[in-house]
Parts: C-alpha cells; structure tokens; sequence
C-alpha cells in the first residue's frame, strides 16, 4: 500500500513538473520573432555576423571572441540543416532569421533549466521547496526575457546550475561518470562565455570537501580534479578553439572587455553607470528580474550565509561559493548590465524558497501566507511582462506611423549611437527622408551648440528611438551642461519642437501599466523601447538656437 501511495506521488509530481515545463516553454518561445528579424539587440547583431562568416569546415575563425565559440557553432549547425531541409540560405546569411535560431536555443536551455534546478533544490534541500523554486523559476521575468534573445546567458544559466547539482552530487558520492558529466557540462559553458570560468569555483570546492564526506584519499580527490580539469579544458578547446589559434584576437578582445566593465575604458554606451552605488543598483535590478521575491532572495541568501556559518553545512556552502564570490566581484564593476546577474538567478531563487519553507516550519499560517503572495505577484509580474510580446514592438509600430504621417522629402534628427528610425517595411525606406543622426556624445562646447542649433533650426522632425541617450545624457550635467540642457529645454517644449507622438509598449495587464522607465537601459530598449516623435512647430532660426542654448549653461 505504501509503495503503492509513493508511485502516486511521484506520478503527481511527475505531471506537475511537466506542466511547469510546459508553462515555462509558452513563457520563454512565444513570439521569437518579436522584431520582425530587425535585429534590436546589438550583441544578437555581433553573434549573427560571426555565424554567418563560419563555413563548416574551411572557416571556423569567429573573428568575435565576447562570446565564445559553442553558440557560435551550434547556430550554424543548425542553420545548415535548416538549408538542407528548406534549401532557404537565409537561414545562415540573414542576420534576422539567424536571431530566430538562436532565441529558439535559449528558450530552450532556459526552459530545460527547470530540470536541473529541481533536483538540485532538492538535494540541499527537500521536494516542497524544490517544487516552489520551479514554480518561482517558471514565472521569473529575468528569465522569459534573456529566453528571447540570441545570447548566452539562457545556456550558462542551465549549465551553471547543472554544475552546482553536480557538484553536489560529487560531494555526496564521487565516481568516474559523475567527474566526467561535470567536466563535459564546465567545458561548455566556458566555451559559450569565457566569464563561465567563474563556475569552477564550485567543483573545485565540492572536491575539496568530499573528504570530510566521504571515505576518500587526497590521491584519489587529486587525481579527480585532474580528471575533471583535463576534460573541462579538452572539450573548452574543442568548442573554441580559435580561443588559441587566434590567441592575439582573443586577449585583444578579453583586454576590451574587461575595461569597459570595470570602468578602465570609459566607452559612451556605459555612461548611464555614472553615479551609480555598486550593489545596490543591483539589488534594486533584482526587483525588475525577479520580482517581490528578490526581496526574499536577498534575505533568504543572508538566511543562508548564517545557516553555512552557524551549522558548517557543506552542501549550502557548495550552493552559496559561486553566487556569494561572483555578486561580490561583478557587482563591483562600473558596468551594471542587468544581464550580468542572470546566471545567479537560480541561486537565488532557492534561498528564497528555503527561507520562506523556514518560515513556514515555524509560523504554518504566516508562511503559506507569504509563499501565496510571492506565487501570486511572481505570476503577475510574468503575464504583465509577457504582454510586451503580444504587441507590435514599438519601433516598428513608430516606423510605420512615420511612413503614413511624416511627408517624403522631410528632414528627421535621430541619434547616433542608437537604432535609427524609420525602419524599412516592405514598400517604404527610410531613404525617402533626410536623416541626420547628431552625435550627442560629441565634447560640449562652443561647437556642439553651433552644431545642435545649425540641425535643429533645419529639421522638420526629431526622433527618439529609446532613452538610451537623453535617459542618461540628461542626468550627467558636469560632463554634458549644454546637452543635458538641450534635452530638458526639448521636452519642456522651449525649443519650438513639439512632442507629437510616443510609441510605449510597457509591462500590462488587465489595463493597468508597470512603468519601468527606472530599470536598467537594457532591461528595456531592445524589446519595449519608447520612442518619441517631436515636430517643428516654430521654426527658429539657428540665431536663437544659439541664443537659447547659451543662455541656458
């Protein structure tokens, strides 16, 4: 009878799990195509161009090296046998339809994440908190969005926490078969992203710890960690090799990227970082990705620290290394995209549940009150976003008034620095208007206001394409005075130009909007950026351009 009631539940639990993956899919491959393959996204840009360059197997140099080789590889492969079937080349020359193949992978490691991260929090933990750690992961935000782009973060997010699982496996019980699977699983994710190596951290200490777990010899854990290194570095190099053939290009790259994120190499596009408190700006982030959880994140992760402190639990310290090392170093950086603390995720959304599942061993009520709450807003905080999916993306919706409302032959200011707008639909171009991008990032002086009153005294319209400039450029009034000006004197209408038209698509549901214009940049202008229309209305001449700008230093 009792084995009988235990297959039930497995059953039930089966099924249940099922249906979240099945949930998680609908949230994460519903409408990939959501630019209508205009590619929006820059890095989706920079992955395109590479997987169009290989030719399997007399090109395999990526010539990119910001992500590495194995994304690269595998959207090829699978565009060859999209030619094959469909003899459609596009498939592997249009950047567009190359996005489609690469958001369709992420949907689906993000997806299969579930997976791993079940049986990981149930290991450290037990199977209710398992259970509300992939609900909470089913409807987590940060995940839906990154599972509609064309970069890494889905994948290394799979493979980090199947590293941790992993490793805690080893800690439990080493064998041959579980050091190979780790060292297969570690490969791949550095040659998705060489920052994966940050990953190692965990395995390097489940093995060190299995002696104080298990009847083992420093030799036999030596010779693990070998096994486990060599395989990590083998199948890394098999992935990405152009890592040492091209081994000049690579630390070129690296050496670049590592300045623009600590802030060595200022560069225009990390300006919006100024003046921000490391840390805290990610922590208030968290409320965008995750939620109301993050709160409980946040606390249950500290809940976990003391737990690792209090009680020496091993198994929590092999959960925490990795997010607690990683939150520390990056989280220090000048550069704060939202995407960086993706990996962490999963992390943390397990301290959340074993935190709240405290609180319901000791206040039964309480807790199932809360988990309620953290369920329920979790779930609203997703469909609300989702919505952004259900709607034409608002640069497309922009371009497709200016085509019916702006006349031919008009003269548009955009910006540079920033996706140009009109974009071409079918019949219509962008050719039949007089753009000027203006370099906004320009030096401000005596120039930059001759050069702004000069365009803005000889355009018709200006274009805001997102807020990635003046979102930022008008907060930094030490550096840009004269430009910061010239955007508030914009939107407070002083400078003849009048705001016609904006185009917002902002997380919805049942009619009520979740402005997230304080979120990080890229939280919102690849996907749902909003764009603003101003008309001309004045006419002034350059003089008073030149005038009102001097006067407002």
């Amino acid at each position: 009878m009792l084995k009988h009631v235990n297959l039930n539940r497995k059953l039930y639990t089966f099924i249940f799990i099922s249906i979240l993956i099945i949930i998680a899919g609908f949230f994460r491959f519903y409408n990939l195509n959501w630019d209508q393959g205009n590619y929006f996204h820059p890095d989706e840009r920079n992955i395109a161009n590479a997987v169009s360059q290989i030719n399997f197997f007399s090109q395999l140099n990526p010539h990119f090296f910001a992500y590495g080789g194995f994304s690269i590889y595998l959207y090829r492969f699978a565009g060859d046998l999209l030619v094959a079937f469909t003899r459609n080349f596009s498939w592997v020359s249009n950047w567009g339809n190359i996005d489609v193949i690469g958001r369709f992978f992420s949907a689906l490691f993000s997806t299969l994440t579930i997976i791993p991260l079940y049986f990981l929090a149930k290991k450290i933990s037990d199977k209710k908190t398992a259970l509300l750690t992939i609900i909470l992961y089913t409807f987590t935000v940060g995940s839906i969005q990154v599972a509609h782009f064309a970069v890494t973060e889905s994948l290394i997010t799979l493979a980090g926490t199947s590293i941790c699982l992993f490793s805690i496996i080893i800690f439990k019980k080493i064998t041959l078969s579980n050091t190979l699977v780790l060292g297969i699983i570690s490969g791949i994710a550095i040659a998705a992203k060489t920052s994966s190596i940050a990953f190692m951290v965990i395995p390097f200490v489940a093995y060190f710890l299995t002696k104080t777990s298990q009847k083992i010899t420093i030799k036999k854990i030596f010779n693990h960690l070998l096994l486990f290194s060599t395989i990590t570095f083998v199948v890394f190099t098999i992935f990405s090799p152009y890592t040492f053939l091209d081994w000049n290009k690579f630390m070129e790259s690296m050496n670049y990227e590592s300045g623009v994120a600590t802030g060595s190499l200022p560069v225009v596009y990390t300006l919006q970082f100024n003046h921000t408190i490391p840390y805290l700006f990610q922590i208030q982030n968290f409320f965008w990705q995750i939620g109301v959880d993050a709160f409980f994140c946040v606390i249950g992760f500290i809940f976990i620290l003391f737990e690792v402190i209090r009680k020496k639990n091993k198994q929590l310290l092999i959960l925490s290394i990795f997010p607690l090392l990683y939150f520390l170093y990056v989280g220090s950086w000048h550069t704060k995209f939202i995407r960086y603390m993706v990996p962490i995720i999963p992390f943390l959304l397990i301290a959340s549940s074993i935190f709240l599942m405290k609180i319901r061993s000791k206040f039964k009520v309480l807790g199932n009150l809360l988990i309620g709450i953290i369920i329920f807003t979790t779930i609203i905080w997703a469909l609300a976003f989702f919505s952004i999916y259900t709607r034409t993306q608002t640069r497309i919706a922009a371009s497709q008034w200016v085509y019916l409302n702006i006349p031919n032959g008009s003269k548009i200011l955009t910006e540079q620095w920033d996706d140009g707008l009109p974009i071409p639909i079918e019949q219509f171009s962008p050719s039949q208007y007089q753009i000027t991008p203006l370099a906004m990032y320009d030096t401000d002086d005596l120039n930059k206001i001759n050069y702004l009153s000069y365009n803005l005294s000889n355009a018709d319209y200006i274009i805001f394409n997102s807020r990635r400039l003046y979102g930022t450029l008008i907060h930094l009034t030490d550096k840009y005075p004269i430009t910061s000006q010239y955007y508030k004197l914009l939107f407070q209408g002083k400078l003849g130009y009048k705001e016609i038209e904006d185009f917002t698509s902002y997380p919805s549901i049942l009619g009520f909007e979740i402005n997230d214009d304080s979120s990080e940049e890229t939280f919102q202008v690849y996907e749902h950026p909003k764009v603003i229309i101003f008309k001309n209305e004045e006419k002034m001449s350059a003089n008073q351009y030149i005038t009102i700008l001097k006067n407002a230093e």
